[in-house]
């Protein structure tokens, strides 16, 4: 099943990262791919999101929080009709490397019978829709004070 996995440096601690990460209510100021969250981040709390993919209309999801262990991991789960049919997992991975600076991992998982076919339709904007996202919080947690 596709698995769309990326990680990259950013110039800035934990925590600026996972404050910027975590502030759903400035997402449209800056997350391209993830426009508008609402919810709370925590365990087992559902979040409803908008998804926006390259030359896609916007599609509205809902998600269940996993995980949410401050400045280190947030993961989250949703599916479309039933997880046999289509579920994706998120996951942001954020690892101190150095004084200020992190190593940020981003995977999406995508299973279920649609996946597939997802893949073979979606797989290329779904990457450039990470790539955005990834220099979009990079760029954000870089310049926060």
């Amino acid at each position: 099943m596709p698995i769309y996995q990326t990680t990259f440096a950013v110039n800035a601690p934990a925590p600026r990262v996972w404050a910027a990460l975590t502030a759903v209510d400035r997402y449209p100021e800056w997350n391209p791919q993830i426009p508008r969250l609402h919810g709370s981040l925590r365990p087992g709390e559902q979040i409803a999101l908008q998804l926006a993919l390259p030359g896609r209309p916007p599609m509205d999801l809902t998600a269940t929080i996993e995980d949410a262990r401050p400045d280190a991991l947030l993961t989250w789960r949703g599916h479309v009709l039933a997880a046999w049919f289509f579920e994706g997992y998120r996951r942001f991975e954020i690892e101190p490397v150095a004084p200020g600076r992190v190593r940020v991992t981003h995977v999406e998982d995508v299973h279920g019978l649609l996946a597939p076919l997802f893949d073979m339709v979606l797989g290329r904007r779904v990457q450039a829709s990470h790539d955005a996202l990834n220099a979009a919080l990079k760029a954000r947690a870089e310049a926060a004070p």
